[in-house]
C-alpha cells in the first residue's frame, strides 16, 4: 500500500552515525530552532511553487494532460533529495541531534529520544508528498486526511526500528558485564535484530488495523459469499477479510498481511468495493491470496534478514578498506552503508517484487478463470489511484509492482499459452536461490564475527 521512504531511511542512517563536529561558530538554541525551519521549509516551499504551476497550466480535469502531470511526480524524488540536504545541514552544522540530547536528556532512552531528531526530515517529506498528491488526484482529498495518509505510509517502516532502538536502550540498563558481553559480540546484537524483523512481518496487520480504520467485511452480504467460496477453492487460510476506510481519499487498493493463518487479514479499501464489480473484486483477492500461495510473505522476510549477513561481507570486503584508504569520516561510512542498502532493496528487491506481482497475476487468472475481469480491475486501479498505465523500463525499475499495461500483456501471454510465462506456476529461481544461500551466508557471517 506504500513504499517504503529510502530518503527516510537515508535520514536515518546520517542521523544514527553523527558525531559532533568541533567548530568556532557558536550558535543559540534558538538560532538553531529558526534555521531548521527555515532550511525544512524552503524545499517544501519550492515543491508547491512548482506543482501549483503545473496544476494551473495543466489541469487535471483535461485527459490529454495527465501524461505530463504522471512525468511530474518522477521529480517528487528530486525534491526529496533537496529535503534530505537540508536535513543534513539540519545535523552536521546546526548539530540538532546535539540540543535534542540536551532539552531532551530526562527521557532515560538514549537511543530512541534521538528519533525526535528525525522530525524535520518528517514533515519535510509529508509537506512534499501532499504537493505532489494534489496534483493529478481524480478526487482531492480533505488536506488533514492527506497530510495523515502519509504520516501513516512513513511511520509504517519506522515502527520496527522503534522497537529495535528500544531493544538496544534497554541493554544499557542490564548489568555492566552483561552490557560489554552484548556490545563486544556482534552476533548477540544481530539476534537482537532478527526477532524485531520477523515481528514485523507477523504483526503487520496489528500494526495496519492500529494505524487505519478498518472493519470487518459484512458477514451475509453476497460479495463476501462469493469470497468465502473463492478462498476455499484455493485451499488458504486467513482469520478475516477487512475494509480499509479512506474516507474523502479514494484510494482503490488491497493487500494480504501476516505470515501465519491466525493472524493472515486480507484488506480491501472501501473504495474497491464501491466501484468495482464483483466479479473484479474476485479477481483482486485472487491476487492476494496468490502471494499467500507462493509464500512471498516469508520471502520477503527471509530478504531482509539476507540483507542483515550480505551487509557483513559488503563491510568487510568494500566499506571498511575504502575507509581505511580515505582516512577516518563521518560521512563516507555512512554513503557506503546507503549504497548498499539502494542496491539491495531498490534494485535488487524491487525486480524480485516485480516478479511476485507476475506470479501473484497469474494465479489470479487462473484461479478465477476471469482474465478479462482482471484486466479491467487493472486498468480501474490505474484510473482511481492516478497511476499511469505504462511505465518505460527504466523507471520500472524502481517500482515494486510492474506497470499496468506489463501487466496485462503478461496475462494475455499466459492465455496464449506462452511457455515462458508458464514457468511462473513454480517457485521462483531468485526465491530457490535465496533459500539455499540464507545458510550458507549465515556460517560464513558467523565465522567472520569470530
Amino acid at each position: 500500500m506504500g513504499q517504503i521512504s529510502i530518503i527516510l531511511i537515508a535520514g536515518l542512517l546520517f542521523l544514527f552515525s553523527f558525531e559532533p563536529l568541533q567548530t568556532n561558530i557558536n550558535i543559540s538554541d534558538m538560532q538553531v530552532v529558526l534555521w531548521t525551519i527555515v532550511l525544512t521549509g524552503f524545499p517544501v516551499l519550492l515543491t508547491c511553487f512548482v506543482t501549483s504551476y503545473v496544476a494551473r497550466t495543466f489541469p487535471a480535469d483535461k485527459e490529454e494532460n495527465l501524461p505530463k502531470l504522471y512525468r511530474l511526480r518522477r521529480f517528487m524524488i528530486v525534491f526529496e533529495c533537496m529535503s534530505l540536504a537540508a536535513y543534513l545541514c539540519n545535523i552536521y552544522l546546526l548539530n540538532l541531534p546535539t540540543l535534542i540530547d540536551k532539552h531532551l536528556a530526562f527521557f532515560p532512552m538514549r537511543h530512541l529520544r534521538q528519533i525526535f531528531a528525525l522530525l524535520p526530515l518528517l514533515i519535510g517529506l509529508i509537506c512534499i508528498r501532499l504537493a505532489f498528491y494534489q496534483v493529478n488526484r481524480l478526487q482531492q482529498g480533505h488536506y488533514r486526511e492527506v497530510a495523515t495518509l502519509q504520516f501513516k505510509f512513513l511511520l509504517f517502516p519506522l515502527l520496527p526500528m522503534l522497537a529495535y532502538l528500544a531493544t538496544i536502550d534497554a541493554v544499557y540498563w542490564l548489568p555492566y558485564s552483561v552490557q560489554m558481553f552484548i556490545l563486544e559480540h556482534p552476533y548477540v546484537l544481530i539476534g537482537l535484530i532478527l526477532p524485531v524483523i520477523a515481528s514485523a512481518y507477523i504483526f503487520a496487520p496489528l500494526f495496519m488495523q492500529f494505524l487505519w480504520k478498518t472493519e470487518p467485511l459484512a458477514v451475509g452480504s453476497a460479495l463476501k459469499g462469493k469470497l468465502d467460496v473463492l478462498t476455499k477453492q484455493s485451499g488458504i487460510k486467513y482469520r478475516d477479510i477487512v475494509v480499509w476506510q479512506t474516507g474523502s481519499l479514494l484510494i482503490a487498493n488491497a493487500a494480504v498481511a501476516g505470515t501465519f493463518p491466525w493472524n493472515r487479514r486480507i484488506f480491501l479499501t472501501d473504495a474497491l468495493l464501491e466501484y468495482f464489480t464483483d466479479e473484479e473484486i474476485e479477481t483482486v483477492v485472487a491476487h492476494e491470496l496468490g502471494h499467500i500461495r507462493y509464500r512471498h510473505i516469508p520471502t520477503y522476510m527471509l530478504f531482509s534478514i539476507f540483507y542483515l549477513l550480505s551487509y557483513l561481507f559488503f563491510f568487510v570486503l568494500v566499506e571498511e578498506p575504502l575507509v581505511a584508504y580515505f582516512g577516518a569520516s563521518q560521512i563516507l561510512p555512512t554513503l557506503c552503508s546507503l549504497t548498499f542498502l539502494i542496491v539491495y532493496f531498490v534494485f535488487i528487491f524491487r525486480y524480485l517484487s516485480r516478479r511476485c506481482e507476475h506470479q501473484a497475476d497469474l494465479y489470479a487468472a487462473a484461479l478465477t478463470k476471469k482474465p478479462e475481469a482482471f484486466k479491467n480491475a487493472l486498468m480501474k486501479l490505474a484510473v482511481l489511484n492516478s497511476v499511469p498505465k505504462s511505465i518505460r523500463r527504466f523507471f520500472e525499475m524502481f517500482n515494486t509492482h510492474p506497470s499496468i499495461h506489463r501487466r496485462i500483456d503478461f496475462i494475455n501471454q499466459w492465455a496464449e499459452q506462452n511457455s515462458a510465462i508458464q514457468r511462473y506456476k513454480n517457485y521462483l529461481l531468485e526465491v530457490k536461490i535465496l533459500i539455499a544461500l540464507l545458510p550458507i551466508f549465515g556460517i560464513l557471517a558467523l565465522l567472520l564475527l569470530r
